[in-house]
């Protein structure tokens, strides 16, 4: 039968792994160390404190294999009754480190996720403001020029276009089929921050001018502000009152508030989408920090040896 000194020794063994100061810990660190300098850092560094936790399981089940058959003294009991704490301590531990391990992969998938969220409002908002600002500037600076005899009417009622005015009404349904785009990506997003909500209400004021609209042969959207284009009808204005419609659609009108619209968004672009530390605040940081590898390691480890001196004393 081992003599309490070498229980000891198997005492401070143990006390040592669970410091990290035996070779085969300190070698398990150093690998750790360099893990997480790669791409799998963190999930290698998990690995490993769970391994140096499990070494000190091994020892303590050799332990009380060793000893649970044969008679004991009051003092050999009183270190049985240590490991075995230490042991419940061990399971506890590494339950943890597994379930945080768990929480540390799926706050990752919740990153990634709004990473891609992110990216993908960033590439439509570059595309669609892009195109709304030619589009605008394109209305704003057309002719609007017209007269009867831009319109050639056949016997079976068809109707003709010139040239320009083909051109005209082509620019005033690409800048509606713009405005329309940015006005769904508002939309789609307004619910992520107040900044796009309220962005998505600029943008849908395009009703308080339905009626104005509705002269030039653009019907607007009560409930969207969306619009659509009749051409027949924008053609005939065109040719019958030019400046009525350079009005309602130029500088002064649609392109104009167009440009507006575009200038807020701009100028806020960089916030419009909230970062991901203003969505969740501090809580970010402590999960990040009750999640980290190291600290979960040290945690378990830690809270092992202090249990064994709440044991001795």
């Amino acid at each position: 039968m081992s003599t309490i000194s070498a229980m000891t020794r198997d005492t401070y063994t143990m006390y040592k792994m669970a410091q990290g100061g035996t070779q085969a810990t300190t070698t398990a660190q150093k690998e750790a160390g360099k893990a997480e300098e790669s791409s799998s850092a963190q999930s290698k560094s998990y690995a490993t404190a769970a391994a140096n936790v499990s070494q000190l399981s091994n020892l303590v089940g050799s332990f009380d294999s060793a000893y649970a058959s044969k008679k004991t003294t009051a003092a050999q009991d009183s270190i049985s009754s240590l490991w075995s704490g230490y042991t419940n301590s061990y399971s506890s531990g590494l339950a943890n480190l597994s379930a945080l391990s768990g929480v540390s992969s799926s706050a990752a998938g919740l990153v990634n996720s709004y990473n891609e969220a992110k990216s993908t409002f960033d590439t439509q908002f570059k595309a669609y403001m892009g195109d709304l600002q030619k589009s605008a500037q394109t209305v704003r600076n057309m002719s609007y020029e017209f007269s009867a005899d831009d319109i050639t009417e056949a016997e079976d009622g068809t109707k003709t276009y010139s040239d320009g005015l083909k051109s005209a009404i082509k620019n005033v349904k690409q800048l509606v089929s713009d405005y329309n785009d940015a006005l769904d990506l508002t939309s789609d997003y307004s619910s992520v921050g107040k900044r796009m909500e309220s962005l998505h209400k600029s943008f849908a004021d395009t009703t308080y001018r339905a009626d104005t609209y509705k002269q030039l042969g653009i019907t607007v959207d009560s409930k969207t502000g969306k619009m659509s284009v009749d051409e027949d009808k924008l053609a005939t204005a065109l040719t019958e009152n030019g400046d009525r419609v350079k009005n309602a659609l130029g500088a002064n009108g649609l392109a104009g508030k167009a440009e507006q619209h575009l200038a807020q968004a701009n100028s806020q672009s960089d916030k419009l989408f909230p970062s991901l530390q203003s969505m969740f605040g501090s809580s970010i940081k402590t999960a990040s920090a009750y999640t980290n590898p190291r600290v979960l390691s040290a945690s378990v480890q830690y809270g092992m040896i202090g249990n064994l001196f709440s044991s001795m004393f």
